[in-house]
């Protein structure tokens, strides 16, 4: 059979804060440690890792700089093709006259508008369509039916490429004053159809 002892609480606490303590003086007098060669081997490999993320972030921000600028220009160069082109088409081929970088409307009204390269800006009469303008070419074509129109931008960001745009602008209008037959449209296709009647 199994003897019971008898046992203070008291003195069970007291044993328990003793090997508490004893516990926590092995562990301040323990001389374990890094060494200053491993602490320098840390620090070494923590500004590695940190230099590799900054360049990556670094990289990135210059990537989306670039890609903004380019859509920018893009955007720039599509809405003044679209803008001259829905203007030019509401005219006829001989209320247009195109000289080196300028193309003159004449409207019904006796009016004159311009879209002209000055000083690297498309302006129309006077107001500024896009700015950073490297090329702007407008030629009619031999029977002055139809305007081909270039446009080329260029830009100071490091990993932005220049860009062209070329356009064919159909004037639709008949010819004021009875000059040149009939007018042309396009299909769905881009396909130029001579229209009668």
């Amino acid at each position: 059979m199994r003897k019971w002892k008898l046992t203070c609480p008291s003195r069970q606490k007291t044993e328990n804060k003793q090997s508490t303590l004893l516990h926590y003086k092995k562990f301040l007098q323990n001389e374990a440690g890094i060494t200053l060669v491993e602490l320098l081997a840390a620090l070494a490999i923590m500004s590695l890792v940190f230099l590799l993320v900054g360049a990556i972030h670094i990289f990135g921000q210059q990537q989306f700089r670039s890609q903004s600028e380019s859509a920018h220009q893009a955007n720039d160069l599509s809405y003044a093709l679209t803008a001259m082109t829905s203007d030019l088409r509401r005219h006829a081929f001989n209320q247009v006259e195109v000289t080196e970088n300028t193309i003159t409307i004449q409207n019904e009204d006796g009016s004159a508008s311009t879209y002209s390269l000055i000083n690297g800006k498309l302006m129309h009469d006077d107001t500024v369509l896009i700015d950073n303008i490297s090329k702007f070419n407008a030629e009619k074509s031999s029977d002055e039916k139809v305007l081909n129109l270039s446009l080329g931008i260029s830009s100071n960001e490091p990993g932005v490429m220049d860009k062209d745009y070329e356009t064919s602008i159909y004037f639709r209008a008949e010819a004021v004053g009875g000059e040149g037959g009939d007018p042309f449209e396009t299909d769905e296709t881009g396909e130029t159809v001579e229209t009668t009647g």
